[in-house]
């Protein structure tokens, strides 16, 4: 540990590396620990290994989640509306065994029918000529309005990140006096926390976006290949 005054410029620096390191350390490669003396150690800490999430933790992770799926559908509600009005013409809906009634989701669209597999059950060659050419033209009209907003996703994920960044580098300049690298990086990730949250949580709208455009060119060309000649 490295107890030292710093100058604001020498804060300033260290700061700024102590941040690039933590900005890729999801990114970074696992270094395994290999001493012999650990084998054991290491082979009763896997049998013990958690693979799902605590109690604690499930349900916000699924707030978490939820609410990003609302936002999505929120940026893009022409894609989801095009989406279920082609599923309403080549799939199935799922009905409820007592009363007969549509299953919905919570969205209030359909739950549609699947095989064992977990595939859904399509058929395209219900299309009508006139359908086809119809979801087609829109997809293609909509996809350069749909690609301008997952850019603008990709930005407002990229400015979260700077904000966490400043945040923590802020943090960490903040002490004065003989202060450890160490203490700083903690206290930058303290003062960091919610704006790093914010920050995850803004590079999973935009990945979601950039999926969701990437689907729509596939739903597009999968439409063109069950043209019926």
């Amino acid at each position: 540990m490295t107890t030292e005054a710093l100058d604001p410029r020498q804060a300033a620096d260290q700061a700024a590396r102590v941040v690039a390191e933590i900005s890729v350390e999801p990114d970074a490669p696992l270094t395994v620990e290999t001493d012999p003396d650990r084998t054991r150690d290491l082979k009763f800490g896997l049998s013990r290994m958690r693979t799902d999430w605590t109690p604690e933790d499930a349900p916000l992770v699924q707030g978490v989640l939820a609410v990003a799926e609302g936002a999505i559908r929120r940026l893009f509600p022409d894609a989801f509306l095009l989406m279920n009005e082609l599923w309403a013409l080549v799939r199935e809906p799922e009905h409820d065994p007592e009363t007969g009634a549509v299953r919905v989701d919570v969205y209030g669209w359909p739950h549609w029918k699947k095989t064992p597999s977990g595939a859904y059950i399509e058929d395209y060659s219900r299309l009508t000529d006139r359908e086809r050419e119809d979801f087609l033209m829109r997809i293609a009209a909509m996809g350069v309005e749909w690609g301008q907003r997952s850019t603008v996703a990709w930005a407002e994920a990229m400015l979260a990140k700077v904000r966490w960044e400043e945040a923590m580098a802020t943090g960490f300049i903040a002490p004065s006096g003989r202060v450890t690298v160490e203490e700083r990086t903690q206290r930058g990730r303290a003062a960091a926390l919610e704006h790093r949250y914010h920050a995850v949580f803004r590079a999973a709208l935009s990945r979601a976006a950039e999926q969701l455009v990437a689907d729509m060119s596939k739903l597009g060309q999968r439409i063109k290949d069950a043209t019926v000649f």
